[in-house]
């Protein structure tokens, strides 16, 4: 049957709040369409799309690899095949159980007979509510349970780095995602070493993600410059890294403006004027 139903009309605002998820293609099919719908038709360049869009595949890169423990897979199918035997237990049970009779009023000698009543099914019935959705969600919780049973110390340690980052990640995106605002991805000019991107937003705040940096020790800091058009890199601020060589920094102060670069510097104390060379990472903003 066609589906009658009035196609979703969405304002300017709404696209901005679902670009994220539009991006990552995360939407319902419903909601997809209605952004796709509306940036057809709109007036509004929506420039946050085309920004998100381009920082997917840093993120790709940006998520540390974790390596599953050797016996996972053993673990996994364990688990599997524990919840089809239960499963199995379950409809041997509902087959073998009739289901009670209905206790019916004394009828009159000459009434009609009831019918015979239905055979119950050799299958069971579906649950409600079942869908691929929930079976995704079961092999989730067999995959999670099988994980938290091998990770050592080692492993745990690298996830809450990976949360720390990913959650420093979620907040660049959310500066990202604002009117008017411009991402940079950094990068070390040999190509290996500290990245990460930021957010500049169109007050001149200045949202920092890195990773893989090396850790400060004693008085050492990472300066944050912003070098505009005449060339002259102003400070922003420093921070120190721990053993997990991942930042988070804010600053203010960057013009909101394409083609303004965003470096990193080690400097041996706080306060530094002047870059000491070589820089970490850079990249322009736009």
């Amino acid at each position: 049957m066609t589906d009658s139903r009035p196609p979703m009309e969405l304002t300017c605002d709404e696209v901005r709040d679902l670009a994220a998820g539009f991006v990552l293609d995360a939407l319902s099919a419903d909601e997809a369409a209605a952004v796709r719908a509306h940036l057809a038709s709109c007036s509004d360049p929506h420039v946050e799309i085309d920004e998100l869009a381009a920082v997917l595949p840093v993120l790709g890169e940006s998520v540390p690899v974790i390596e599953p423990p050797a016996a996972l897979k053993a673990r996994i199918m364990e688990a599997a095949e524990a919840d089809l035997e239960g499963r199995r237990a379950e409809a041997a049970v509902a087959v073998a159980v009739p289901a009670p009779a209905a206790v019916a009023p004394a009828q009159p000698a000459q009434a009609q007979a009831a019918p015979a009543q239905e055979p119950i099914p050799l299958r069971p019935a579906a649950r409600a509510g079942a869908s691929p959705g929930t079976w995704a969600l079961r092999i989730a919780a067999v995959l999670a349970i099988a994980l938290l049973g091998g990770w050592n110390l080692l492993l745990q340690g690298q996830l809450s780095q990976a949360r720390s980052y990913q959650e420093s990640v979620a907040a660049v995106l959310d500066a990202a995602a604002q009117p008017g605002a411009l991402t940079a991805v950094l990068t070390p000019e040999g190509g290996s070493g500290p990245s990460g991107f930021a957010a500049v937003e169109s007050d001149g705040s200045v949202t920092l993600a890195m990773q893989a940096l090396g850790p400060t020790a004693g008085d050492e800091v990472y300066e944050a410059w912003v070098i505009g058009g005449d060339g002259v890199p102003v400070p922003l601020g420093g921070f120190q890294v721990g053993n997990a060589g991942t930042a988070y920094f804010e600053a203010t102060g960057v013009p909101a403006e394409a083609g303004v670069v965003l470096a990193l510097t080690r400097e041996p104390g706080p306060g530094a004027t002047t870059p000491t060379l070589p820089i970490v990472s850079s990249g322009a903003a736009g």
